[in-house]
Formats: C-alpha cells, sequence, structure tokens
C-alpha cells in the first residue's frame, strides 16, 4: 500500500507571498479608482446643472414667465418667478431643487461668479443675470459654467 504524500496544497510562505503582491497592486489601484470617483462625481454634476439651466431657460419661454436659480453652497433651486424679484415666494411654483453629491460644492467667491448667487432667465431664454459658476470637487478639481447674456451655457 502507498501513502499519501503530505506535500499537497500551498505552503504558507507560498501563500505569505500572494497576498504581499495583492497588497503592492492594490496600493497602486485604490487611489485611482477614488480620485476617478471624484471626477466622475463632478463631472456628473456639471452636466446636472447645465441640462437644470436648459430646463429652466425652455420652462421660462414655455410658461411665458422669469425662471430664477439660486445657487447656495451644495444646491440650487430652480423656481417660476412670477413676481420677477428673484426670490421664492409662497404661491410660486419650484420647479428643481438639486442637492449636489457628497464631494462636490459651488465656489459663492468665484471670479465672474453671478450677483446675489442667482440668475434667471426671461420669456425669451435670455439670461438676465450672467456670469458663471464653478464647481469643486473633493480633489479640487474644478469645472466652470458660464451663462451669456443669450442664455448659452458653456462648460469649461
Amino acid at each position: 500500500m502507498k501513502s499519501i504524500s503530505k506535500n499537497s496544497g500551498f505552503s504558507f510562505y507560498e501563500l505569505m507571498v500572494v497576498i504581499a503582491i495583492m497588497a503592492v497592486v492594490a496600493a497602486f489601484v485604490i487611489p485611482n479608482m477614488i480620485g476617478e470617483r471624484a471626477d466622475a462625481k463632478l463631472r456628473g454634476a456639471v452636466n446636472n446643472l447645465k441640462g437644470d439651466l436648459n430646463m429652466a431657460k425652455m420652462r421660462a419661454v414655455k410658461d411665458n414667465v422669469p425662471a430664477a436659480v439660486q445657487f447656495y453652497e451644495n444646491r440650487y433651486e430652480i423656481f417660476l418667478d412670477n413676481d420677477s424679484d428673484w426670490i421664492l415666494d409662497s404661491g410660486e411654483r419650484r420647479i428643481r431643487n438639486r442637492v449636489l453629491p457628497a464631494g462636490v460644492s459651488i465656489n459663492l467667491g468665484a471670479p465672474d461668479f453671478f450677483t446675489d448667487d442667482r440668475t434667471c432667465f426671461n420669456n425669451r431664454g435670455t439670461a438676465g443675470n450672467p456670469g458663471s459658476v464653478m464647481l469643486v470637487n473633493s480633489n479640487g478639481d474644478q469645472r466652470t459654467l458660464e451663462l451669456n447674456r443669450l442664455g448659452h451655457i458653456a462648460i469649461h
């Protein structure tokens, strides 16, 4: 009768080498994944803001009422401004209240930022308060949306 060899499987040292290799690879991969995630959040927030500004412009034209956009540090709201005072009063309809993703904020002190942290579109789709808004992520990356007097929105 033959005896069964006890050399089957991995040794402790082989297992430790594999774990060490996986740790080195993870040390290089994980920081890149985290940076990509923050950049993806920023890109998504910028695209949402551009889409919401275009929606506000279209609603102002469609409803023949100015649409105002009020910016805060981590959110913005869009409403139909019946009395054109750029303040959300009772009886005025809020059409969007978007909170930015965690780690993304609005730089309210950026150059060329909207006067009084707000802008609006009139019933012809033009901007009553042209300017720009800068969004910043947790890595310090930033993107700027510019709104000109004609209502054109560009990402820089």
